[in-house]
């Protein structure tokens, strides 16, 4: 397990990228019944107090390379010309789809390479497969998770694996809902033998060693005693909290935003909570992402206009 612990060496999200467009709720709201982090996120605003969506956009897809492409398969220090190619290589797993305002993209990419970003910047727990370099056809659909990734834990001494579920949608209710639907299915089909023979047949670094530790974690595709599993959902949804507070003055924009948002807060939970206690594979470990967007449709469009 020695090698195994240092894998957040592998973390490719550099913090910095993340504090420049993503500020922290910090709070202490709980839930119950169930082991649950909940973690409240908000697009910062620029000087003209606009959410910063286009920054994040433009940030996430400097690391499409990265989410796309095992490092493996690829030179640890890239010359101009091998990033061009491989940028070039990234984004055509992509599927672009025609953006418009009757017909916005419902792919789920944009919230899936967030999700990436969050695990690796928050939860410190790099991409393990790179499952976006294993679709035979771009216009094909991630099959299972949408991420996994993986941390040691030092208090438990095990290993942490996340499968992630990213969730946009315009009502929060139905993120939530869809994201536990996701789990529960996940579990139903025993989609986690796949995921975890995933793991050992697609380990994305080139460090057998490591991947030979990993392996031995394993029994037929099922956790062993020093597994534990996690899921990581993104629930992203709109919040016209954003416009609300357009007419604050700067020095007051941020605490009356967050003020606001708090508040709204505790219905959130409250809302979570009525939902899990309805989910009954309670011995699963959850970390909740909140994320409010102006528009989901809107980040979901300058994604892809990053892509293009």
């Amino acid at each position: 397990m020695e090698l195994v612990k240092n894998i957040a060496e592998k973390i490719s999200v550099e913090t910095p990228d993340f504090s420049n467009c993503i500020n922290v709720v910090e709070h202490d709201l709980k839930l119950t019944g169930i082991e649950a982090t909940v973690r409240f996120h908000y697009l910062k605003f620029d000087g003209n107090k606009q959410p910063m969506v286009k920054a994040l956009a433009d940030t996430l897809y400097a690391y499409i390379i990265d989410y796309c492409l095992s490092a493996k398969n690829r030179d640890e220090t890239l010359t101009a010309r091998q990033s061009t190619l491989l940028t070039k290589e990234a984004r055509s797993l992509f599927r672009h789809p025609e953006i418009s305002d009757d017909s916005p993209d419902k792919t789920g990419e944009a919230g899936e390479t967030l999700l990436y970003f969050l695990m690796e910047a928050v939860l410190k727990a790099p991409q393990i497969v790179s499952k976006m370099e294993l679709k035979t056809n771009h216009k094909d659909e991630v099959k299972g998770s949408d991420g996994i990734h993986a941390r040691w834990n030092e208090e438990l001494g095990v290993v942490d694996f996340y499968f992630g579920e990213s969730k946009l949608y315009k009502k929060i209710s139905d993120a939530i809902t869809s994201a536990l639907k996701s789990v529960n299915d996940f579990h139903d089909i025993k989609m986690y033998e796949h995921e975890f023979n995933m793991v050992t047949k697609h380990f994305k670094y080139a460090d057998e060693a490591v991947k030979h530790e990993i392996s031995q974690l394993f029994i037929n595709g099922n956790p062993g005693a020093n597994v534990r599993v996690n899921h990581a959902c993104l629930i992203g949804y709109d919040y016209k909290g954003y416009d609300d507070v357009l007419s604050e003055p700067h020095g007051n924009l941020i605490s009356r935003f967050e003020s606001e948002l708090l508040s709204n807060a505790v219905n959130l939970v409250g809302l979570l909570q009525s939902k899990l206690d309805k989910f009954e594979k309670k011995y699963l470990v959850f970390d909740v992402f909140f994320l409010p967007f102006p528009s989901v449709v809107d980040f979901r469009n300058a994604f892809n206009e990053a892509l293009d």
